[in-house]
């Protein structure tokens, strides 16, 4: 993990006091190409960099940034995650997807987290700046090929109906697992716990996103309670 430190008062567009941005992307070169996108932008700062989920959720929590750019493919889990993090701390913090998934199921899932805007990471550099100030301005950036997908998703409602059936049973570890991640214990942990590698659970939370039709942490929750798993 490496970290850019920065101010942490700033939540308002001022010279004074810029706006602190924390960056969530798996890629260096991307996350880089983001950062001098928007030290280019008067008023933002970028306050740390994250590569992965466990070092974005981190991070979240010791910048309490007013902005958080976010990767929904990250190597240890979903930046959904993250997002659900945001919209759920105690200060105001608002999250916007730069991903390259732009299908109805990726742009909804990220909406109904929690994020206020998502565009692709084919746009232009400088737009990344201009996007998270209409986002601080109570705007909802979105790329326009985003917009295309959120519209047909309102010819197709049934597509986003939960996968969950009764014939998909967890397993006994994949049950201890899930209520590991319901108390809040990171992979690592489980796997101290359990005493198998972070890999192996790692496979385990794939197998339960499966089954449950899932693809975060909190919706994983969210279905394994409605269906009285935990």
């Amino acid at each position: 993990m490496w970290v850019i430190t920065g101010k942490l008062l700033g939540q308002d567009i001022t010279r004074a006091t810029p706006v602190s941005v924390l960056i969530v992307e798996d890629r260096f070169h991307t996350a880089e190409k983001f950062r001098l996108a928007l030290s280019r932008s008067e008023g933002l700062e970028v306050c740390g960099m994250a590569f992965d989920l466990d070092s974005g959720l981190h991070l979240l929590h010791f910048h309490r940034p007013r902005v958080v750019l976010v990767d929904l493919g990250l190597p240890d889990g979903s930046g959904l995650d993250l997002i659900a993090a945001a919209h759920c701390a105690d200060w105001t913090c608002d999250t916007m997807v730069i991903s390259v998934f732009g299908d109805e199921k990726s742009v909804l899932s990220a909406l109904r987290a929690g994020a206020k805007g998502y565009i692709l990471k084919n746009e232009e550099p400088d737009e990344i700046g201009r996007s998270v100030h209409a986002l601080l301005q109570g705007g909802s950036p979105i790329s326009p090929k985003v917009a295309r997908y959120l519209l047909k998703s309102l010819e197709r409602p049934d597509l986003y109906e939960p996968l969950f059936s009764a014939d998909s049973t967890l397993s006994r570890r994949e049950v201890e697992v899930i209520e590991m991640i319901a108390r809040g214990q990171r992979r690592k942990d489980i796997a101290h716990t359990l005493g198998i590698s972070v890999g192996t659970v790692g496979t385990h939370i794939h197998n339960i996103y499966t089954k449950l039709g899932v693809n975060s942490n909190i919706s994983a929750i969210r279905q394994a309670s409605r269906s009285g798993i935990i």
